[in-house]
């Protein structure tokens, strides 16, 4: 039969196999954009897509309890750290491996033995919520894409009380390599330039919502209106076809592949690299030398392992993101894991926040020109703390090294 070819499940097949009525799977089909296929009357679901779809959804339970966990410790007289990661963002996954194997929990110890801390962690859906909960004074410690970054020493210029810091860098891809615009299987677009008049997906105020931006202009890309969603929802729209094009990341960007879903227009950026890295409240910092840098060491000993136990690496993340350990596995070796900070960094940052200087607050006039604000000595403190090669008090010359690596 057609269905069995194409692996398709009919509407109460499906319904069977989650355990729930017609009335819940219709909702969920309005709501939280299940994929399906109309054809004619009929409603077929693609099993794949299906198992995608679920994996995508599973997590929300178990990071609701994380979270009721974490707020009954907060109570309590010891010092609550918090720090604010995103598991849906592969070049930010060194904090699943620090948050799974204890390593900054580990290092609070070995540097403040008599102090009591509590590590609690908030995962968020993208990057400008954690620069909303660094003003707030809610996280200390986060880990951001470059676009936050940027933003965040936008913002700092019109909220005097806001200090923002960067510390190191963490996943870095090689010319926007790990952000694509890609479209449904089915979809007849085949290069950029088709894109235009169509309906495109992204999350807003991101790091893939500032690619789209330099895309569209390198290649006449009209597009009305672009939508904003969660990255989650830009990969439904892929699958269920309700967009014409998503901008998405990895490992979405790895996963809608494997799955036959999607298929990337544009792979590459346009000259520059894709960059993460950690931010802290500067003003905590000052007071908190001791947790920035404990941080930083097992920020620098994620990066190690990732690096040297790429297996394991992929299991733990698998494990705390929700997944497929061989989508996982295959990502973890297009990043490169380097916490250490370069000219052609700082330079890809500097570009990035003149080109949206007219998208961002403007600067005051006591504040204009200056540059990022790094906390280099806490990056030199850690490695130096874990016996690793000293880092200069200038940022390092020239191309990526293969060599140096923290």
């Amino acid at each position: 039969m057609p269905k069995e070819r194409f692996d398709l499940l009919s509407l109460q097949e499906a319904m069977d196999i989650l355990g729930v009525s017609r009335a819940t799977i219709d909702r969920w089909r309005k709501d939280k954009k299940l994929p399906h296929i109309k054809i004619g009357k009929e409603i077929w679901i693609d099993k794949n897509k299906l198992q995608a779809w679920v994996h995508l959804h599973s997590r929300t339970q178990a990071e609701d309890q994380e979270a009721r966990k974490y707020e009954s410790a907060a109570s309590s007289s010891a010092q609550v750290i918090t720090v604010g990661y995103q598991s849906g963002a592969a070049l930010l996954w060194s904090t699943l491996v620090i948050k799974s194997l204890g390593t900054f929990d580990e290092e609070l110890r070995i540097s403040s033995p008599s102090t009591e801390y509590k590590v609690r962690w908030l995962n968020a859906p993208n990057g400008m919520e954690l620069v909303e909960q660094l003003i707030g004074g809610n996280v200390q410690i986060a880990s951001v894409g470059d676009y936050p970054i940027i933003a965040s020493r936008a913002l700092s210029h019109i909220l005097s009380r806001f200090n923002p810091l960067f510390l190191a860098f963490d996943g870095k891809t090689r010319n926007g390599g790990g952000i694509s615009l890609v479209v449904p299987s089915r979809s007849a677009i085949n290069r950029p330039e088709e894109l235009s008049g169509v309906a495109i997906a992204t999350v807003g105020n991101s790091s893939a919502s500032y690619r789209l931006r330099e895309w569209s202009e390198a290649f006449g890309i009209t597009s009305e209106p672009v939508e904003h969603r969660t990255m989650g929802e830009c990969l439904n729209g892929i699958m269920a076809e309700e967009v014409g094009a998503s901008v998405l990341w990895e490992p979405y960007l790895s996963w809608i592949q494997s799955i036959g879903a999607g298929i990337p227009v544009l792979s590459e950026g346009i000259g520059g690299d894709y960059l993460t890295g950690l931010m802290a409240d500067g003003n905590w910092a000052q007071g908190n030398e001791d947790v920035v840098i404990a941080y930083l060491k097992a920020h620098l000993r994620a990066h190690d392992f990732i690096r040297n136990e790429p297996a394991r690496a992929a299991k733990i993340i698998s494990d705390a993101s929700g997944f497929p350990v061989a989508i996982v596995a295959g990502v973890l070796s297009q990043i490169r894991w380097d916490a250490s900070l370069y000219n052609r960094d700082l330079q890809t940052l500097n570009r990035l926040s003149e080109v949206q200087s007219d998208r961002l607050p403007a600067r005051s006039e006591s504040r204009h020109g200056e540059g990022f604000a790094l906390g280099k000595h806490y990056l030199q403190n850690a490695a130096e703390a874990l016996k690793l090669p000293g880092l200069p008090d200038t940022p390092l010359p020239g191309e990526w090294s293969r060599e140096i690596l923290y």
